[in-house]
């Protein structure tokens, strides 16, 4: 029974340290969340990996500038979407952040419900892996109006600090908005 009982405090401070060291990467998730979900774009990139950010700039970036001249109507939305109220030569030197949330306000312009669900939204973490000591995954539920759906954020450790990574890939991203500019 003592064996038991010695067993049985192990494990029990094993899980306790095991919560604490996904701490950091729940608090990351939480605050991206939070932001992303009342369209907070910017500020929400400041919670993701910067080299994921910069990425998407280096992709998708010169393919909105190009899009410009499309005629388009659907492009020209798009593009209103994308560089908001960025005029003229500062098009061409927008930050990563800035990109990112171009990239989220053509998603909001498209599905405003989304982001009006969103509001609504309650986000519930149901667990993270740790993958390696640098990348793990957030398993979590979203929750509106009674319905729930599951899915999978990953993150990166870089610098001391946790970091929420963009799932798509940038230039499958740029290649889509070339399709549409090509139009």
């Amino acid at each position: 029974m003592k064996k038991f009982l010695s067993v049985l405090a192990f494990l029990a401070v094993a899980v306790v340290a095991h919560a604490a060291d996904t701490k950091p990467i729940e608090d990351a998730f939480q605050k991206y969340w939070a932001l992303y979900s009342k369209k907070e774009f910017v500020k929400a990139a400041a919670e993701i990996l910067p080299s994921d950010l910069e990425a998407t700039r280096a992709a998708v970036l010169p393919v909105m500038l190009a899009g410009q001249n499309s005629k388009s109507k659907e492009a020209q939305e798009v593009l209103g979407a994308f560089f908001g109220k960025t005029v003229g030569k500062s098009r061409e030197t927008m930050s990563a952040p800035e990109v990112f949330a171009g990239l989220n306000r053509v998603v909001a312009t498209g599905s405003p419900e989304l982001f009006e669900a969103l509001k609504e939204a309650s986000v519930s973490i149901i667990f993270v892996r740790s993958l390696t000591p640098d990348t793990a995954e957030v398993h979590f539920q979203i929750t509106v109006r009674g319905a729930g759906d599951t899915d999978v954020e990953p993150l990166a450790k870089k610098d001391g600090r946790w970091w929420v990574k963009i799932k798509d890939d940038p230039k499958q991203t740029a290649e889509s908005f070339k399709e549409l500019f090509a139009k």
